[in-house]
C-alpha cells in the first residue's frame, strides 16, 4: 500500500492528481484487504485497469484505488467433446491480451473487443462491446469482491446485461477479480474475418492519441459521433483538450491538457448537443474524483 500516489500514468489520458491510498493486489485474497482496508478508513473506492474510459480530477483526490494490472492469471479448460473451452481470466488481463490467445486457441466469440483498449475487468463492468456483439451469454461465472470487503462467487444469473451499463449491482460489488468465459472452437480463418470486420469499424478514430475511447454513449437510434460531428464539435478545445478532427466523440490531450479543461470541453460539447437537436448525451466514460460544473 502506497499513501499519496500519483494516478496521471495510470489513465490513458494522462491528467489527474493522487489518491490517498493505492494498491496493486495480485490475487483474490489481496483484493479482499485492499476493499476492506478502505472499508475501514472511510474511504470512497474506485477501481482503475487499464485506465481508458475514465476521468481522473486534478488534485489530491480523498479515495482509496485499487488497481488491477497484477491480476492477470490466464488458464484454459477443454470441454469434453473438444467443441468448447473455457478461459478463466483475471480482471487485469489486457483485453487486446484475451482476444489474442483466443483467437491462437481457434476460440470463437471475443471479436468484438478488437480495438477496445482496456483490461477485462473494466470491459465488463461497463459492458465494453461493438456492434451489438458483447460479453452476455459469455461470461459463465466470475470471482468478485463485496462491498463488504468479502468474495463472492457469481454465476450468471447475477449479470444483467444493457447498453453500456454495469451488468453488476455496483451497490453490493466492488470490483471484480476474475471471471471464465465460454467460447466455441472455429476455424481461425473465420474468427480472424470477424476481426478484419470490426476493425474496419474503427477506421476514423484516433490512433496515438491521449484519448479515453468513447466519452459519451449512442442515444437509441442514432450516434453520439454523428451529432456531435454535426453540431460543428470537432477542433472545439478548453486548454489543452480538443475534440478529435477524425471522430468527434474522442476528446485528446494535447499534451498539457488538465482534467478540468476536459471535463469543462465534455460538458460544453454535451451542451452543444442539447441545444442543436434537444439530446442530452449520456457519459460513456466513468469519473474518478470531484466534478461540478462552474
Amino acid at each position: 500500500m502506497t499513501t499519496d500516489h500519483p494516478l496521471r500514468d495510470l489513465n490513458t489520458w494522462g491528467v489527474g492528481g493522487t489518491c490517498s491510498i493505492f494498491e496493486a493486489p495480485a490475487t483474490a485474497e489481496e483484493a479482499r484487504s485492499a476493499v476492506a482496508a478502505s472499508s475501514k478508513r472511510d474511504l470512497p473506492l474506485y477501481v482503475l485497469g487499464g485506465g481508458s474510459n475514465v476521468l481522473v480530477s486534478d488534485g489530491p483526490i480523498r479515495a482509496a484505488v485499487i488497481h488491477t494490472g497484477r491480476l492477470d492469471l490466464i488458464k484454459i479448460r477443454e470441454s469434453s467433446d473438444g467443441r468448447s473451452a473455457e478461459i478463466e481470466a483475471g480482471a487485469g488481463v489486457p483485453v487486446k491480451k484475451l482476444l489474442s490467445v483466443a483467437m491462437s486457441e481457434g476460440l470463437g466469440g471475443l471479436e468484438f473487443l478488437t480495438g477496445i483498449p482496456g483490461t477485462l475487468g473494466g470491459a465488463i463492468w461497463g459492458n465494453a462491446g461493438a456492434d451489438g456483439a458483447g460479453f452476455g451469454g459469455l461470461v459463465r461465472e466470475a470471482s468478485a469482491i463485496g462491498r463488504d470487503g468479502l468474495e463472492m462467487k457469481l454465476s450468471q444469473s447475477d449479470f444483467s446485461w444493457k447498453y453500456r451499463t454495469c451488468p453488476l449491482d455496483e451497490s453490493r460489488t466492488a470490483l471484480i477479480t476474475s471471471c471464465v468465459i465460454s467460447l466455441k472452437r472455429e476455424s481461425r480463418s473465420d474468427i480472424f474475418d470477424r476481426i478484419k470486420k470490426y476493425a474496419a469499424m474503427k477506421k476514423g478514430q484516433p490512433l496515438g492519441k491521449k484519448t479515453a475511447g468513447c466519452v459519451f454513449k449512442n442515444p437509441e437510434g442514432t450516434s453520439a459521433g454523428l451529432l456531435l460531428d454535426r453540431s460543428g464539435c470537432k477542433g472545439m478545445r478548453v486548454g489543452g483538450a480538443v475534440v478529435s478532427a477524425s471522430h468527434a466523440n474522442f476528446i485528446e490531450n494535447e499534451g498539457n491538457a488538465t482534467s478540468r479543461d476536459i471535463f469543462e470541453l465534455c460538458e460544453l460539447c454535451r451542451e452543444t448537443v442539447y441545444r442543436d437537436h434537444g439530446v442530452y448525451l449520456e457519459y460513456e466514460i466513468k469519473f474518478l474524483g470531484s466534478f461540478k460544473k462552474d
